[in-house]
């Protein structure tokens, strides 16, 4: 597998195009020839090694090689997996790449500075959510929020070329057509499978005739795919978030009642409403859940809960006969909390919503809790003599995503490993009893917790938030609220993952997380793009 940097105004041979060979990494004793799902686990890793050097050598966009042929043989495979409808889309165009989730600098993190030749300020390139709109932000401001943003695109300019017209291409600039010997032989993966049929001809005229097949389907779906999330985007960025709370992850929204926001959706056809509602929910779910990708199909209930259902939850109608005012979806505990009705007639442009608070689902007691052990940070640095609390600088420790939603590092200067778990009723009374019983210099400690937790999470939800804790598990830290007990030999820093607001939020809407820098931490070169 090959990774090609280019950068202009190279004066050598080769237009400033230099390639690199990585190679997969296979856990040991494992023969990749003979696992069952070998080409899911070779895309896996394909992708994280081109995620991991495109971090290394600062490199923000990915070009891929896919070609009409690929997309499809992609289409042929979702056919047969039992896809249909918006399942059998074409192959996108851009996106972030794919299976790098947790690995820091290629999964939407780690934004870099493009120094501008007017003014020479730094500023960061934002890509927003499925789309190639670009949004430019002051690195620090946005920092500052405690979010982050930027990661690794990938684009795949060449689906629309066939296989034929592109080595034609190479063939007449003199370059030389390099094909995978792997790739002819059909008993590898399913894809090399439908790969020979097409070369042979072999295909039912259905799924591969110029005006019928397969391949027409898919891009018309593409198209109708991409349609309904403009429809859905524009209905978001009218949205009016009155709080999001990042030190919880949790979110207030006002919402257009049903029958106002079909009206808006201008579409008679309840099915669209529902793929167009689907749309809106996920872009709302996404601010608060923790799963890297949410499947529409999944949002059923959700969207009609949230959007679809009739207006019995106005007042007026017997209570037996509304709604449910709460329910669960994506990791999300979704709540309404409130009606605001302007105009009952709606007979004029005035706002009939609901109000909304999204926060983290509470994690199942069956099921592991998320958690990130933390080793000693470099243990021959480690001085335990040292007659001060640092006497080192560190390079700069790995970030490790928690629970999909917080990116948090930590140095850790004890000779004992920690661990990121979440906040429980069992952590909390010791923690409470602890810095109650050290709080010698009335630091007031106890009141500033109760505060914190009463303010950034409410009820349950701050048995959501992380909580680094020491080996015997007692809680040091709880990142999110910048709180700490006395005397740690420990530094920390902890931002929320990338996310995408509607561009009318109040800045004073967002509750930021504790800005907070490493002191002891040898800073690295950034290179920076002009």
């Amino acid at each position: 597998m090959g990774l090609i940097e280019c950068s202009s105004g190279s004066p050598n041979k080769n237009d400033g195009l230099r390639s690199d060979i990585l190679t997969l990494q296979w856990p040991p004793g494992v023969i990749p020839s003979q696992l069952p799902n070998f080409e899911t686990e070779a895309r896996r890793l394909r992708y994280q090694a081109l995620g991991k050097a495109c971090n290394e050598a600062n490199i923000p966009s990915l070009l891929l090689g896919h070609h009409r042929a690929d997309n499809k043989e992609t289409a042929i495979m979702r056919l047969i997996e039992g896809y249909g409808g918006e399942g059998l889309r074409a192959i996108s165009t851009e996106s972030d790449i794919p299976n790098c989730e947790g690995i820091y600098g290629a999964y939407q993190s780690g934004g870099r500075a493009y120094i501008t030749t007017q003014n020479e300020s730094a500023k960061t390139l934002f890509a927003k959510h499925g789309r190639a709109e670009d949004m430019l932000a002051p690195i620090k401001e946005y920092r500052k929020q405690g979010f982050e943003f930027g990661g690794v695109r990938t684009y795949r300019p060449l689906l629309t070329f066939s296989k034929r017209d592109l080595q034609k291409t190479l063939k007449d600039g003199n370059v030389p057509w390099v094909e995978d010997h792997t790739n002819g032989d059909p008993t590898i993966s399913i894809r090399n499978a439908i790969r020979f049929l097409i070369g042979n001809k072999s295909l039912p005229m259905a799924l591969s005739g110029p005006s019928r097949g397969l391949e027409t389907v898919a891009e018309n779906v593409r198209q109708k795919s991409r349609w309904r999330d403009e429809r859905a985007d524009n209905l978001f960025q009218a949205l009016d978030i009155v709080s999001f709370d990042a030190r919880a992850g949790s979110l207030e929204v006002r919402i257009p009642i049903p029958t106002e926001l079909n009206r808006k959706m201008g579409h008679s056809q309840t099915i669209e409403q529902e793929h167009i509602g689907a749309r809106l929910v996920r872009l709302l779910l996404q601010l608060v859940s923790p799963h890297d990708q949410i499947s529409l199909q999944s949002l059923e209930t959700a969207t009609k809960r949230m959007f679809l259902e009739a207006d019995e939850a106005l007042p007026g109608h017997n209570a037996k006969d509304r709604p449910a005012t709460s329910f669960t979806a994506a990791g999300v505990h979704c709540e309404r909390i409130g009606v605001s009705i302007a105009d009952p007639g709606l007979k004029s442009n005035k706002s009939n919503e609901y109000t909304w608070r999204l926060s983290r689902q509470p994690y199942q007691q069956n099921l592991p809790e998320p958690e990130c052990p933390i080793p000693p940070t470099y243990p021959s640095l480690y001085n335990p003599k040292a007659k001060k609390r640092w006497q080192i600088t560190y390079p700069e420790p790995p970030w490790h995503l928690w629970d999909g939603r917080y990116w948090i590092q930590i140095i850790n200067c004890t000779a004992k490993p920690l661990n990121i778990r979440p906040l429980t009723e069992d952590r909390l009374i010791r923690l409470k009893a602890r810095i109650k019983a050290e709080d010698h210099e009335n630091t007031k400690a106890p009141a500033i917790l109760h505060k914190l937790l009463k303010e950034a999470a409410p009820g349950l939800s701050r048995f959501t938030l992380p909580a680094i804790v020491d080996d015997e598990d007692n809680v040091l830290v709880l990142p999110t609220l910048g709180f700490e007990v006395e005397g740690l030999t420990i530094e920390w820093r902890v931002r929320y993952r990338r996310v995408v607001f509607p561009d009318n939020i109040k800045r004073e809407a967002v509750k930021a997380l504790p800005e907070k820098e490493l002191q002891h931490v040898k800073q690295p070169i950034i290179t920076s793009h002009h």
